[in-house]
């Protein structure tokens, strides 16, 4: 089994400690933390590549323009941006894929949400298909 390397990229210790205890019994998952605060923290996201990114992005001290400036600099990353206030989980990987609660944290991480919901959007005869932000979708 393939190991997924997901770093957190937080500020709060609180955050981290509850995001490392759900996921220090998956095997197939590397956890590293980066603080957000750290000067040199895209550096370290870059040297780890990470393959999933979790932040807080509700947290002031990232920054406005965080997810794109995360999918920017790790293309080929997933972003799952937990919002803390409003208590929801949006998934990124090059555009905005997946919205749930704080429940779906480790099915977010894992990518297995985010591809039925691709999977489903796929196959929709909606016209707005949430890829675009609820665009209608040209055909």
């Amino acid at each position: 089994m393939c190991t997924k390397r997901v770093v957190l990229l937080s500020n709060h210790s609180l955050l981290a400690a509850g995001v490392q205890r759900l996921l220090q019994g998956v095997d197939s998952l590397e956890l590293s933390i980066v603080a957000a605060k750290d000067p040199e923290a895209i550096l370290k996201l870059r040297r780890l590549t990470p393959e999933v990114i979790v932040l807080d992005s509700s947290d002031p001290s990232l920054g406005e323009g965080v997810i794109p400036r995360m999918l920017e600099e790790n293309p080929h990353a997933r972003v799952v941006a937990l919002n803390l206030n409003r208590s929801d989980i949006e998934v990124y990987r090059v555009r905005h894929v997946l919205h749930t609660d704080l429940n779906g944290l480790l099915e977010a991480i894992r990518g297995k949400a985010v591809h039925d919901n691709e999977k489903a959007m796929a196959g929709t005869d909606d016209p707005t298909d949430g890829r675009d932000g609820g665009e209608k979708r040209r055909t």
